[in-house]
């Protein structure tokens, strides 16, 4: 039974369509969601002050794209919570789905090169092989 789905999102239109079908499931099925967003580390300059302030700004600049996803769910009936971690993308996808609390993960996907029949792009493909829950994967199209 799915009560609990993780969508990963990076707010781009490619992810959209991913919006729509984590919406229609959840309320189709009565579960809830927690939408994910991964900010990539800046690597090399932990401590630099610079290297913080661009972080937190980058956090804050989500948190607010966020709201709006929230917004729709909520405005649908789907009770949904917000996640930012900064992380590679696909390790936080990963870590996230493999806690226990998910029973479904879904995120959007593109074709790397557009004369490819896959749509599987860099961050899908990793989570594809690496997370233990079921995941739906919805082309951009």
């Amino acid at each position: 039974m799915i009560e609990r789905i993780l969508f990963a999102s990076d707010f781009s239109n490619i992810t959209e369509r991913a919006q729509e079908y984590t919406l229609n499931i959840a309320r189709a099925v009565g579960a809830s969601v927690t939408l994910i967003h991964s900010i990539e580390p800046i690597e090399g300059a932990i401590d630099d002050d610079y290297v913080a302030k661009l972080l937190s700004s980058r956090k804050q600049g989500a948190e607010s794209q966020a709201q709006s996803v929230l917004k729709a769910f909520k405005e649908a009936g789907v009770p949904c919570s917000i996640r930012i971690e900064v992380g590679r993308r696909w390790k936080t996808i990963v870590e996230a789905a493999g806690s226990g609390e998910y029973d479904l993960v879904i995120l959007g996907s593109h074709k790397i090169h557009e004369e490819d029949k896959v749509y599987l792009g860099t961050t899908t493909h990793k989570v594809f092989f690496a997370v233990d829950v079921p995941l739906l994967v919805v082309p951009y199209k």
